[in-house]
């Protein structure tokens, strides 16, 4: 379950609600000022977009998880394909797969 603060802070959680209001309890009313968002799921993306989280949007009149998509960095695409070029290069020099294993658990 995912709420808007009093104070327009998101994402919360109910034990940031109880943080403020201990008495609360899950199946309670919400005390004033705090709404819950309703949840969607998160959208399809290709290999080289990231889905994130943006502030809710009212839809219908529910508060309502809002996902946007953008297109990957180049430091991201790098970093995603890190792993994958770092073997290719041991491969080149001649590690075998046992060698390579062995380097990605850090036991050398």
């Amino acid at each position: 379950m995912l709420f808007i603060s009093p104070n327009n802070e998101y994402p919360r959680h109910y034990g940031d609600i109880q943080l403020d209001e201990p008495s609360w309890k899950l199946g309670d009313q919400l005390p004033e000022g705090w709404v819950e968002v309703a949840t969607i799921e998160k959208p399809a993306v290709n290999s080289d977009q990231i889905a994130y989280e943006d502030f809710p949007t009212e839809i219908d009149g529910v508060m309502t998880q809002n996902w946007a998509v953008r297109k990957m960095t180049a430091e991201e695409i790098e970093r995603r394909e890190a792993p994958k070029k770092a073997k290719e290069k041991l491969i080149e020099l001649g590690f075998s797969e046992a060698e390579i294993r062995a380097i990605a658990r850090g036991l050398f």
